[in-house]
């Protein structure tokens, strides 16, 4: 896990706001809603028009945005002092107990 660490370290060298303003927070946490809406708006266009069927494309655009929706988790987490490698691992150990806790 230790690579998502190096991600984030890289992510913020590149992150357009560095000081700790209100600014930078809004920056963040708009940056992400507005990457995941375009991740969740391409979808609903693949289910409407496509039944659900990716194409090589879609996949490709996907993947971009996706991407971009983890940079942006990676700088707001780290204006937080969080860590990718200690979210990812919670989150795991959250989806391992909420799996356990349906059988």
């Amino acid at each position: 896990m230790a690579r998502f660490n190096d991600y984030q370290e890289r992510a913020l060298k590149s992150v357009a706001i560095t000081e700790k303003s209100i600014a930078a927070l809004a920056h963040r946490t708009m940056g992400l809603s507005g990457e995941a809406g375009i991740v969740s708006n391409e979808m609903k266009k693949v289910i409407r028009d496509k039944q659900g069927n990716l194409s090589d494309d879609d996949i490709k655009l996907l993947e971009e945005k996706l991407g971009d929706v983890l940079y942006y988790v990676a700088v707001l987490a780290d204006y937080t002092g969080l860590t990718l490698e200690d979210i990812a691992s919670k989150n795991l150990d959250k989806s391992a107990n909420f799996k356990e806790n349906r059988i």
